[in-house]
Formats: structure tokens, C-alpha cells, sequence
């Protein structure tokens, strides 16, 4: 089990409490406190004496190698990845690790999740339930990331044969590493809720509009690497190194996230922030979505900010709902 953790220390007792708790005795957890800076993150996590619980503290050096170093300490054939503050059920460990060692050709496994929105002031709502299907092949992968990440196990066998994460992906380092493991092995998704993933607002990628325009380019550079690798056998990133940043296609899902940012921004009253993500929306890729945002800031400039409410109201419930789930 391997968790990079930075801060967020009023969760690290449901975190590791639920890990502790699995029906599953053979298993080792190793924490690496990355450089928070909040000192209760130490002291909660040398406060335990478990065993099965290994920590370590260093410099901040990012989650890629914080997380890299967390497997590295490990010697176990199976790795389980858990996301700082979720939570994993009792099954979790003992159900996928069954999984895993019945078929060799399995590279990873994840399961169903809930998503819990947490707010600045600890309260915590259920956003929805995952509960995608069974199989996952190369080609479910490029179109979409099956897994959140935290509620994944794979065997170390898989990992190592591709080279692990790579630091170049500071963002969707899982979506690199899911495709470049389909390449020899397969995956499935165990079809039991058995984690319960948190969304912090302020923090992490699902509620930080720079992190999520990130995320959405450096996904992007990973499907477009994995699909010149299928009809290349060549992998860019591991040729060009941060120049293959250069050749990345221009991406619907990165206009998306820019115009959802700029909504945001408009909606709580930036306007200069909002012109500026649009702008750079627009540039990525016109799509309705990137032009319906943009007249609706046109508008806003035109009319005068008293306007907005009244335009927010009658967006049509899709936008609506996308521009509400990233600003609660």
C-alpha cells in the first residue's frame, strides 16, 4: 500500500484507520509525508505504533516521486494506491489482491467509489457513485481514464515492466501509466463500491482550474504518445523528454476545462481571470461549450455584472451542472 501525503491532516486518521481496518493480513502501508508544512501531519502519522504502518518523512519533491519512493520502500508483489484522505472499505485489499493473483495477465484492478465533496469548512456531501464495467482494454483507456487513481491495486510485475511513473506527467501520471501497462497486460474493474474517494475544495486537482487544464493537456500528451507508440513502436516522451510537450494536438478537453474556469471566475465576480481563461479556451479549440461561455461573458461585459444571475438562470441544465460541480 503506498500514499504520498502533503498536508490535509484533519483526514489522515480516516485514511489510515480504514486501511488498518482491512479484513486482509498481509499487508504493509507506506506513507511519505511530503514536505507538509503543516507539522500535525508528522505528529498524527509517528503518533501510530502499528507495524503493517511505515512512514517517511522528507522535502517536498512533488506527489510523481513521492509516490515513486512509497513503492520503492516496498517489497510487495501487489500495489495498492491510496489517495491522502480517501477511504478504502475492509474488502478493498483482500478482494482485489484475490483478483490479481488469479489471472497473471492482469496488470491493475479498481473497483466502484463514491465521490464525497468536502468543503473549507469539513463538511461532506455524496457527489455521485463510479460504477463503470467490468473489462478495461487499451482502447477503453485512450478514450477515457477508467480509474480515479486511489482505488487502484497492480501487481509490481506490470509496473516495473513499463518503467513506472514518469516524472514528466506531474499530472495524470495514472493515465500515462494505465496506457503504457495495456501494452502487455489487461485490467478489470472489481464491481463492488470499496472506496470512497474525497474532492477537497481548494486543493487537488478537481477543484483547482490551473491543475485541471494541466491534467487535461499532459492527458492528452499520454493517449497521443501511447497512439504514435501502437503505429510507431517509438514512445515520445521517452525521446523528446519535456520537448514532447511541443507536439501536443490541440484538445477539445482542454478548451473545456479553460472555458469551465472561466465561467467560475466570471461567476465570482473576475472577470479579468474569466477573459483570460476564455481567451485561451478559444485558442485550444472551438467547441458550442467554449462559444456559449464566451457570449455569456460577452453579455456579462455588455450588460453589466447585475445580468449575471439572470444568465447564469437560463443555462441550459448540462452547462449548468458542469459549471456547478467544479464551483461548489
Amino acid at each position: 500500500m503506498a500514499c504520498a501525503w502533503y498536508n490535509r491532516a484533519d483526514y489522515i486518521h480516516d485514511t489510515v484507520d480504514s486501511l488498518l481496518a482491512q479484513d486482509f493480513d498481509s499487508f504493509e502501508i507506506v506513507v511519505v509525508n511530503d514536505g507538509s508544512p503543516d507539522h500535525r501531519v508528522r505528529e498524527i502519522l509517528d503518533s501510530y505504533a502499528d507495524p503493517r504502518l511505515r512512514v517517511i518523512h522528507q522535502e517536498n519533491t512533488g506527489f510523481v516521486r513521492a509516490i515513486r519512493r512509497a513503492i520503492d520502500r516496498s517489497d510487495a508483489p501487489y500495489i495498492a494506491i491510496q489517495g491522502a484522505g480517501d477511504m478504502s472499505y475492509p474488502q478493498r485489499l483482500r478482494k482485489q489482491f484475490e483478483k490479481l493473483r488469479s489471472n497473471d495477465s492482469l496488470g491493475a484492478v479498481g473497483a466502484w467509489y463514491v465521490n464525497v465533496a468536502v468543503g473549507l469548512d469539513g463538511c461532506s456531501k455524496v457527489v455521485n457513485k463510479v460504477q463503470l464495467k467490468g473489462k478495461v482494454d487499451r482502447e477503453t483507456l485512450i478514450k477515457r481514464n477508467a480509474f480515479s487513481h486511489g482505488e487502484v491495486m497492480f501487481s509490481r510485475k506490470a509496473y516495473e515492466s513499463c518503467g513506472g511513473y514518469r516524472e514528466f506527467f506531474e499530472n495524470a501520471q495514472d493515465r500515462d501509466l494505465w496506457l503504457r501497462m495495456s501494452e502487455n497486460y489487461s485490467f478489470q474493474i472489481i464491481p463492488e463500491e470499496l472506496y470512497e474517494r474525497r474532492l477537497f475544495s481548494g486543493s487537488g486537482v478537481s477543484s483547482n482550474a490551473k491543475k485541471r487544464i494541466l491534467q487535461a493537456g499532459l492527458a492528452n500528451i499520454a493517449v497521443e504518445c501511447a497512439k504514435l507508440k501502437d503505429k510507431t513502436g517509438i514512445d515520445i516522451v521517452s525521446v523528446l523528454g519535456d520537448s514532447a510537450k511541443l507536439l501536443r494536438k490541440r484538445s477539445s478537453n482542454v478548451a473545456k476545462q479553460a472555458a469551465k474556469a472561466g465561467l467560475i471566475a466570471l461567476i465570482n465576480g473576475d472577470e479579468a481571470s474569466a477573459k483570460m481563461y476564455l481567451t485561451l479556451a478559444r485558442r485550444e479549440k472551438i467547441t458550442l461549450f467554449v462559444l456559449t461561455s464566451s457570449l455569456i461573458l460577452l453579455l456579462c461585459s455588455v450588460l453589466g455584472e447585475r445580468w449575471l444571475k439572470l444568465i447564469i438562470e437560463y443555462i441550459p441544465k448540462k452547462l449548468s451542472k458542469k459549471v456547478e460541480r467544479y464551483s461548489s
